[in-house]
């Protein structure tokens, strides 16, 4: 649920924690280790931004992709490109100088924190409440279909994404008072502390749990309710296919629902995978273990639950591409464009001319 750095999670008395934290971090760790993690988030980020810039570019060059399901889908996107550009240099940084360590200094290194923090907790908000909100359309899509839309579908976008976006904003907005930089022997750090007005511990236990509540209880819940429903529409539909006149007329459009669930549930599933390994984590960190009690070597099992995280943003652009052949249709024209595939066309025409040529040489030669 929160892609909080393994400093942030774990930072109950800031910088106290600094000077009495017996672990060395990223003790097992040699200059291949370190390497090897570097190259693997370099490959995570390339993968990442260019496959969710493609999703963006796709559906704006085509106006008949340009539905609720698919901006939302866009709106993804860019909160994936958002957490990726903010968050895995970050981590980088943190593999190779240690948990928490900030390289700005002054009032722009605080305000970077505050921000940067923000920010990329602020795109897992947006990506889960996005995938309620097509959860909710595809409800309205094919259970409902013939329910008259009262607002034009790119007006409803037009309120709906801000609206996820101010959401997910208030739900961080106290990372402005919680994140800031502190200084311990000349090296900076960026830290979540609930201090002086509140207990660290405490406020921070309750934050989460609040959290959890709003942005995976609650919307697991009505995903779950939605999807259970639309799942039994299609079966239903199948049903009477089978027994109706109209067989014909609906096979399509059960087909294309078929196709956009399929996906959606797809997208879920992933999501899902990769947001369980961090809360368990911070469930432990934040429920099980004392502050002085966190094992050695848990940077490394945060490296592992951070990857695993940042890694859906590189798996959503995937899935699309394998699952939907309207996507697929749109990377290969962008393909085509860039001339890294060559035009189908074109190879069609030069095979044409080739096989005319060997007919004229044939008829010549006899």
């Amino acid at each position: 649920m929160q892609n909080s750095s393994l400093w942030s999670i774990r930072s109950t008395n800031a910088t106290p924690w600094i000077k009495d934290y017996s672990c060395k971090s990223y003790q097992s760790d040699t200059d291949l280790t370190r390497g090897v993690k570097i190259f693997s988030y370099c490959v995570l980020l390339l993968f990442s931004v260019l496959g969710n810039i493609l999703l963006v570019v796709i559906v704006k060059r085509t106006k008949r992709m340009q539905t609720i399901t698919n901006y939302l889908i866009v709106n993804m996107a860019v909160s994936d490109i958002l957490i990726s550009v903010l968050a895995i240099p970050r981590r980088m940084t943190e593999v190779l100088l240690g948990p928490g360590r900030w390289l700005f200094h002054g009032l722009l290194g605080s305000l970077l924190c505050k921000s940067l923090s923000f920010f990329q907790d602020l795109s897992t908000a947006v990506s889960i409440l996005s995938l309620v909100v097509i959860a909710i359309d595809r409800h309205r899509g094919i259970v409902c279909p013939l329910r008259k839309q009262v607002i034009n579908p790119g007006k409803l976008c037009k309120i709906v994404i801000p609206l996820i976006w101010i959401t997910s904003m208030g739900l961080h907005a106290v990372y402005f008072y919680t994140f800031r930089t502190v200084t311990d022997d000349t090296k900076n750090y960026c830290i979540l502390t609930w201090a002086p007005k509140f207990d660290d511990r405490k406020s921070q236990e309750t934050y989460y749990l609040i959290l959890l509540f709003c942005l995976i209880i609650v919307p697991t819940c009505i995903v779950t309710i939605l999807y259970s429903s639309i799942i039994l529409n299609l079966k239903r539909s199948r049903i009477a296919r089978r027994k109706g006149p109209s067989r014909c007329v609906t096979l399509r459009r059960s087909k294309e629902d078929k196709k956009v669930v399929r996906i959606v549930i797809a997208i879920l599933i992933a999501f899902i995978v990769c947001l369980i390994p961090i809360n368990v984590y911070a469930i432990l960190i934040f429920f099980v273990w004392d502050p002085g009690e966190v094992p050695c070597g848990i940077d490394n099992a945060g490296f592992a639950v951070h990857f695993i995280l940042y890694s859906n943003a590189s798996v959503n652009p995937c899935i699309y591409f394998i699952l939907n052949d309207k996507y697929r249709k749109g990377l290969l024209s962008i393909l085509r464009l860039l001339r890294i595939v060559k035009n189908r066309d074109s190879v069609d025409n030069s095979s044409i001319e080739l096989v005319t040529l060997v007919k004229e040489r044939h008829i010549s030669s006899s």
